[in-house]
Parts: structure tokens; sequence; C-alpha cells
């Protein structure tokens, strides 16, 4: 640890104390990154200095840890699902080996970073929506297929599967897919078939499973039936698709949208609660739920009292 004066903090820095407000409670958690805000608020807060967590270097020498390494392998897995995405709308083939290796480097974090469930809060948009959207859903898709209990490879087939879901959008008229309002009853019915074209070319591409295939095809399937293409229901629907469904809505609620800004951690609870027992699996939803409970701790928020 290395103490430093607060008006010396940078952000990503990893902080090394909890800090608790004047009612004593915790209100930013040891480990946490720092952002800007967090900054501002120790600082308003009246606390000197604090405790951050350093190492040595190669010489000896302590020096304070900056972890922005997965906001930096998030960003160049979106750049590089961007140009296969784009490959793929001009009549590129997919090819399984190559989409695990866009993805190795952000599945080996879900692996062997005890701390990328919170940061997963703390992921920042890159680009644009469709190719952030379905990064995030890989990467929350691998999550839970951690917290389940699954193999590396299971793990990796499901982080596969969550990056592929959309992928039918490459053949989706722009027109459609970057509207800013909403759709009419036309445009709903020709982006509903997204799921079977991403099907259909990863049917077309080579070395994808078929638990991949089904995760993609069916992950608009919902829990009650009420979903598409096919109106499955329950465990009709691929274990692989009810889990990209949670993580999909996970994604876009907490996305920055056109329309809309990204919804905090505690409304996108609150909406996979309501829904749980409806179109999503409710064991996954409550696995997921209990999971990210962790991120609340140390968040700020504003009440609707002010």
């Amino acid at each position: 640890m290395i103490r430093i004066e607060s008006r010396e903090l940078k952000q990503h820095m990893i902080l090394g104390q909890d800090i608790y407000n004047s009612l004593g409670v915790l209100f930013i958690a040891s480990g946490s990154i720092l952002t800007r805000l967090m900054i501002e608020n120790i600082c308003d807060m009246n606390i000197d200095a604090v405790d951050i967590i350093e190492k040595e270097d190669s010489t000896g020498k302590s020096v304070v840890i900056v972890d922005h390494k997965v906001q930096v392998k998030y960003e160049e897995t979106v750049l590089r699902f961007k140009s296969l995405f784009k490959g793929v709308k001009f009549g590129g083939k997919l090819i399984s080996k190559d989409v695990e290796q866009i993805l190795g480097p952000l599945v080996d974090e879900v692996m062997t970073n005890d701390q990328i469930t919170k940061k997963l809060w703390q992921i920042r948009n890159c680009d644009e929506y469709t190719y952030d959207h379905c990064v995030t859903v890989s990467l929350a898709s691998a999550l839970i297929g951690k917290w389940m209990g699954y193999d590396a490879p299971k793990i990796n087939e499901l982080a596969l599967a969550g990056l592929m879901h959309d992928i039918g959008k490459c053949n989706i008229p722009d027109s459609i897919l970057n509207k800013p309002d909403a759709l009419n009853d036309e445009e709903y019915k020709v982006m509903k078939t997204h799921a079977t074209l991403g099907y259909v070319l990863l049917m077309n591409g080579k070395g994808f499973s078929e638990s991949v295939l089904k995760g993609v095809y069916e992950h608009h399937e919902r829990y009650d039936g009420s979903g598409y293409p096919n109106g499955l229901k329950g465990e009709e629907i691929h274990p692989f698709a009810r889990s990209i469904a949670v993580a999909d809505v996970y994604s876009a609620a907490t996305s920055n949208r056109i329309y809309r800004k990204r919804m905090s951690p505690f409304l996108v609870a609150k909406l996979i609660l309501e829904n749980q027992f409806g179109y999503l699996d409710p064991e996954i939803s409550n696995l997921f739920l209990n999971q990210i409970s962790s991120f609340y701790i140390g968040s700020i928020v504003k009440l609707s009292n002010g």
C-alpha cells in the first residue's frame, strides 16, 4: 500500500481501503478502480489521503498499479469484431477459429481475473451500439457460464455464441438497424429475421458447434413462449440461448442509445427481477443478480427526492 493525498489521485488507480460516509455506510469499497467522480467525492468528503495499492517493479521500486487493461482489451475486441462484422456484410465467410482469436483476451480475463465482475460496470462503450453490444453480451455470457460451473471450453463456446448472437444484423438494412425512432410493424418484422439470418451465416461458416448455433438461433425465444422465431418455451430453449437472453437485457439496459441514456445498475436489477418469471429464465436471472450484487457496494445514487 502507499498513502496518496486525495488531490494527487488519478483515474484507474486501485483503492486500497474501504471509505465510509459520515453515517458509517460503506461509500467506496477497497479494490475499486477510481473514476473521476469517485475522486471528486473523496475530495468533497475532506479526506486528506487514502491508501492505494502498489507493487514493486523489476528494479524493486514501488509503483502504483493503474488498472485499465480490461477496457483496453475490450476496445480492441470491439474494433476487431467490427472489422469481422463488416467483412461478413460484404460476403466474408465466418470461421470459428478466427472469432475465437478475437475473443481470446477477454475470455482469458473472465477465467483468470477475479475482479472482472466488478469491472463489468466500469467498461464504457467505444463504438456504435451494435458492435459494443455484441462484445458486452459475449463478456456477460462468459461470466454467466463461469458462475454456472462450466469448464473452460464450454465457457469459450458460450462467449462465442454471445458475440455472434446479432451477427445476422449485418444483413439487415442500415435504415432499419440504425433508425433512431421506434420501428414500425413492417420494419420490426424485418428486424426479427436477424436470428435466423445469423443461424444461416454460421451454418454456412466453418467450425461452429451445435450449441453455438442454437444460442444464436434461439436467443430471442422467451421462457414464457412469447419469443421468436419458433415460440419455444422453458427448457425447450437451449441453455446458451437462455443465458444470452439475460446478458442481452443487461447489455441493452446499461448501454447508451440514441434515444436514451444507460440505466443505473439498480434499475437494471429491477428490470431483470421483473422479467425473471416472464421471458427470462428465473434460475439464470437469480444467479446473475446474486453475483452482480457486489457491484452495488460503493455506487453513488441519487434518490427520487434529490
